[in-house]
């Protein structure tokens, strides 16, 4: 069942927080983002891989996400409304909306928008959570590694999904704005405390909210047997079995979880250019509007062409866990180098447990690569 996954969350959100201190150590010392680092200290051509993976993987994530959002609230509002709101609709709604705010918004706004977002996704799920939660005997055995089975009627592979999880959580793009943050807040090894408090929040929020997600589709969906691939399959088929109450707060959760990573994720492109072109973080320039504006089409062209949004959305995030070693390897690199980091260099301790996390990177990257051949021969 779905949460004998649970396994991958924690052992992804330690990684997350240990990841997430070591980037922002790196800036802190340096003044470098993640990103010009790797161009300076290792080659401009390892930068621009990385840079042209992750693009691609972003592309695809933003039409997945805004599909998934779309057939949500086109499900959700047959049942609030007396006539039909098609998915494209919704799609065209949501990515104007999202394009508008970042027109109109700065970073700061951003910042403010999020964190309601991700107030209202964190209470929606947890308490949908609640409301269906397991006995303490099976929560527990979550926490025993295992590869999930092959899931009947399921679109994915187990090793995509098992990428994927990790990928949601062990994110590349985390690590990465993470440095660009740092930067520019100016912080500096003195700030190293309230960096180390910040990445403890983000990872501990992270595991409470992936857990809940996961606890939910497990004592709701799973127990009686249902399978899905498209997440509005789960609004009919959660009704009965949850209530109309846990329902609605459910999909409350899920727009709120969705746009939380819609909005950064618009941003995410045109940051890691200017990142790696060392230019102001401005993205109200002409040139930045219209790479925002394609996007946009971009992402409500996949709603328009049918495509499969869960099954786009997490090759897309096992993709993640396919870059992860060369960011993790990256990093890995530059921290040891003594003329960089000073006395901040990494301690023998910081070697075996970056040693062990790049080996973990390593098994789930060759556990994406197979599921990504397997699921693209399924549909070739």
């Amino acid at each position: 069942m779905d949460w004998i996954l649970l396994w991958t969350v924690l052992a992804s959100c330690i990684v997350t927080y240990y990841l997430i201190v070591l980037f922002s150590r790196y800036t802190m010392v340096t003044g470098e983002t993640a990103i010009q680092g790797i161009k300076k200290h290792i080659h401009p051509s390892v930068a621009i891989i990385l840079l042209t993976a992750l693009t691609i993987i972003i592309v695809s994530a933003l039409a997945g996400l805004l599909g998934i959002l779309a057939d949500v609230m086109s499900v959700w509002s047959e049942t609030v409304l007396p006539f039909e709101l098609s998915s494209f609709f919704w799609a065209i709604f949501i990515g104007t909306l999202v394009y508008i705010v970042i027109w109109i918004g700065n970073y700061a706004f951003f910042e403010k928008i999020l964190a309601v977002l991700v107030a209202i996704m964190g209470l929606a799920f947890v308490t949908t959570m609640f409301m269906n939660f397991p006995s303490f005997s099976d929560l527990m055995k979550g926490f025993v590694p295992s590869i999930p089975q092959v899931a009947e009627g399921s679109d994915n592979s187990p090793f995509i999904i098992l990428a994927g999880m990790v990928g949601t959580t062990v994110s590349v793009f985390a690590f990465i704005i993470r440095s660009q943050i740092v930067q520019d807040m100016g912080w500096k090894m003195s700030d190293n405390t309230i960096q180390k408090r910040d990445a403890f929040v983000s990872a501990s929020m992270m595991f409470l909210i992936s857990a809940a997600v996961l606890i939910t589709a497990s004592s709701t969906l799973y127990v009686q047997g249902l399978s899905m691939n498209n997440v509005a399959e789960m609004i009919p088929l959660m009704e009965p079995i949850a209530g109309k109450a846990a329902l609605s707060v459910f999909v409350i959760g899920i727009l709120a979880a969705g746009l939380s990573s819609h909005l950064p994720n618009m941003l995410v492109i045109p940051w890691l250019i200017i990142d790696y072109k060392e230019q102001e973080r401005n993205t109200k320039t002409t040139y930045y509007r219209i790479m925002l504006f394609i996007l946009t089409l971009t992402s409500i062209l996949g709603t328009a062409l049918g495509f499969k949004p869960v099954f786009i959305l997490m090759l897309s995030q096992a993709c993640i866990a396919i870059v992860l070693p060369i960011t993790i390897g990256s990093i890995f690199y530059l921290t040891c180098k003594r003329e960089l980091m000073n006395t901040h260099v990494n301690k023998i301790h910081d070697v075996i447990i970056l040693s062990i996390v790049m080996l973990f990177s390593l098994y789930v990257s060759s556990l994406g690569i197979e599921g990504l051949v397997d699921d693209l021969k399924s549909i070739l």
